[in-house]
């Protein structure tokens, strides 16, 4: 593969635009968009700034290596690298989604709460004006007792529940697999 083709996989394999992979190096989106369709290549502190950002040795990233009987050879490590950066982007997507998925929760649950409230003045109101003598309850958080809103606070509890749970393990799994990358 080409130096280029090699740039724009990893690239895409992180989960970066070639804008933002401009801004980490330094460099304009069109500079970028030349390296990887090989119009041109980056100078060596650029391409230092390559292998620093995508966590690949010179080698790899540009495609070649020398052998051990002393041969230059095409090899491919950048399959296994872009495999490993799919699954880094895949496991901060998932503690990302996890977290927005339990804060979303959270302020359900809060506006949920707060419903409780409104729930009270309306039954306040509506047994002034009927005069029906439909009661009501003096604490709000009585009405949290009170069909259907049970169901629906058990329904927002386990989404913050499964969103906390995926953002955990996401995050347990990163670092299962930075201590096994380190063996």
């Amino acid at each position: 593969m080409s130096l280029g083709t090699n740039i724009q996989q990893l690239r895409k394999a992180a989960g970066l635009s070639q804008e933002q992979l401009a801004d980490l190096i330094g460099v304009s989106r069109q500079a970028v968009s030349k390296w990887e369709t090989d119009q041109s290549t980056p100078d060596v502190d650029k391409l230092l700034l390559l292998c620093d950002t995508f966590h690949v040795s010179s080698d790899e990233l540009l495609g070649t290596c020398v052998s051990d009987n002393g041969s230059d050879s095409s090899y491919s490590p950048v399959n296994t690298i872009l495999e490993k950066c799919v699954k880094m982007n895949f496991q901060r997507r998932c503690f990302t989604a996890g977290w927005l998925t339990a804060l979303v929760g959270v302020v359900l649950l809060i506006a949920e709460c707060f419903s409780l409230f409104i729930l009270k003045n309306a039954a306040i109101k509506l047994n002034f004006e009927t005069n029906s003598g439909l009661g009501f309850y003096n604490n709000a958080m009585e009405y949290a007792a009170v069909p259907p809103m049970p169901i629906i606070f058990g329904i927002t509890i386990a989404v913050i529940a499964i969103g906390a749970l995926i953002a955990v393990a996401s995050l347990v799994f990163t670092r299962f697999m930075q201590k096994s990358k380190k063996e």
